[in-house]
């Protein structure tokens, strides 16, 4: 095909598809590709030689041409994609949406300055890890019980009604929140637990002198003496303009 031929066909086809700013876009970019190319009409054949020569050029020709329309083509349709888009956006971004998207960026924001947006000791992101007991109830019966049991005596104390006593439900809910987060660290976890907060905690528990005091297995929960109740330490008003 004779590059006048080519020429042709590349008109027909852009003839009605695109409008006349697009194949301007496209002829000025077949220009420069050609330009680029080196390619220039062959000369004219004088002899047997020169006719070798003058295909061996005309078929490079051809296939630089054909590099050079696809080339020339792919930027134009991409330039004018792209305008489109953003027509197309142009037109969507509504007052609506504005307030929609500034309202979620304000969102993201302040989710991120609290710490919500992302869950600590998993990677930001991430779901936060569901909990292996769903209340201090669970874990103390089918955890804590079974697991730290002790031979009871006048010295080491434990009271049935555990939760009855102020001082041994925030401990019990404190050892069963460490003991959801340690547990997420396989290799060492549960021995910083027992050693940091079972141990420590449930010693203070059961002691003679803690909150269990007065009650027992046997007995069951102590029962409150108004005349001699240390359940709450005893307290006196501050004097006035202290904490001023």
């Amino acid at each position: 095909m004779s590059g006048v031929g080519e020429w042709d066909e590349i008109d027909d086809v852009l003839d009605g598809a695109f409008n006349d700013d697009f194949e301007a876009d496209v002829d000025d970019g077949l220009e420069d590709e050609g330009t680029s190319a080196g390619w220039t009409p062959a000369p004219a054949a004088s002899g047997r030689d020169d006719a070798v020569t003058t295909a061996l050029t005309a078929a490079l020709a051809g296939d630089a041409l054909r590099q050079g329309v696809a080339e020339a083509v792919t930027r134009a349709v991409g330039a004018r994609l792209d305008a489109l888009a953003r027509e197309a956006v142009k037109g969507a971004l509504t007052d609506n949406v504005l307030d929609e998207l500034r309202e979620a960026a304000e969102h993201a924001v302040e989710d991120e300055l609290t710490g919500r947006g992302s869950t600590q000791g998993t990677g930001k992101g991430e779901a936060e890890p569901q909990l292996q007991y769903d209340s201090v109830v669970d874990f103390v019966t089918d955890f804590l019980a079974p697991t730290y049991g002790r031979a009871l005596s006048s010295s080491r104390i434990w009271c049935p009604q555990w939760w009855s006593h102020a001082e041994a439900l925030y401990r019990l809910d404190a050892l069963w929140r460490s003991w959801e987060h340690l547990r997420m660290d396989a290799a060492t976890g549960s021995s910083v637990w027992l050693r940091d907060h079972a141990d420590h905690h449930m010693a203070v528990l059961m002691s003679d002198s803690g909150p269990f005091k007065g009650c027992s297995p046997e007995k069951g929960h102590r029962q409150r003496d108004p005349d001699n109740d240390w359940s709450t330490l005893p307290l006196a008003p501050p004097p006035p303009g202290l904490f001023d």
